[in-house]
């Protein structure tokens, strides 16, 4: 039972990257490096959920979600991209920075959706382990990489080119997701108008991260009509 609530705890987020993964239209990345940046983000996901316990001196629940677990969660998953993908020669056109995020986000998402499936499981039973299971899927996996998403693009434009400016939109775009993040964890614990105001807010978040993601795909360098 455990192994297959596991394989299903797992299985949303490697749908969701299959979308991300196909909206790099000309120049898809190596599925063996893509993979890599999975696994790496899988593993950080892994350490945060059994080691990380956050600052010692945050002792706020609310602060941590909202504050601590953003910031902490974003920029590791930043360096997860940094570390395996940034400075390969496949990693050449803006769109790249987002399948390499969303790849990273969806690594770290798929443990942190086994952790609450399982927990769920063990406190109420097997209907509460899909309840979360339904719920997270539609909702928290994917939101993991439209935030990262942000980023990711940024850094994907900025390879390559010098001065302040590209540093700056890239500070600003992690900074962005942080806080992106941190209000969905604010809003999926509010009620009611909170919770319309949830929807809102991530709709108007997909709609962003799409029109970023058509502009990046605009300035590819093996876009038809930037050929030749």
């Amino acid at each position: 039972m455990v192994v297959l609530l596991i394989l299903a705890a797992a299985s949303p987020a490697a749908l969701w990257f299959l979308l991300f993964y196909r909206s790099d239209r000309y120049d898809r990345e190596p599925l063996r490096l893509v993979g890599r940046t999975f696994l790496a983000g899988a593993l950080v996901g892994l350490a945060m959920a059994f080691v990380y316990s956050g600052p010692p001196f945050v002792t706020s629940a609310l602060a941590m979600a909202v504050v601590v677990a953003p910031v902490v969660e974003e920029m590791a998953k930043f360096l997860v991209v940094k570390w395996t993908a940034y400075g390969r020669r496949e990693f050449d056109e803006p769109v790249d920075g987002m399948v390499y995020a969303a790849a990273a986000a969806l690594g770290f998402a798929s443990v942190e959706n086994i952790v609450y499936v399982i927990s769920g499981w063990l406190e109420s039973g097997t209907g509460a382990a899909f309840y979360v299971m339904a719920g997270r899927s539609i909702l928290s996996v994917p939101a993991h990489a439209l935030f990262s998403s942000l980023w990711g693009l940024a850094l994907g434009w900025q390879k390559g080119r010098t001065g302040a400016k590209p540093v700056l939109i890239v500070i600003a775009s992690l900074m962005g997701a942080m806080v992106m993040h941190g209000l969905f964890n604010y809003l999926v614990g509010v009620r009611l108008l909170g919770g319309l105001a949830f929807l809102v807010a991530l709709g108007l978040a997909w709609r962003g991260v799409f029109l970023l993601i058509r502009r990046a795909l605009a300035a590819s360098p093996y876009a038809p009509e930037n050929r030749g």
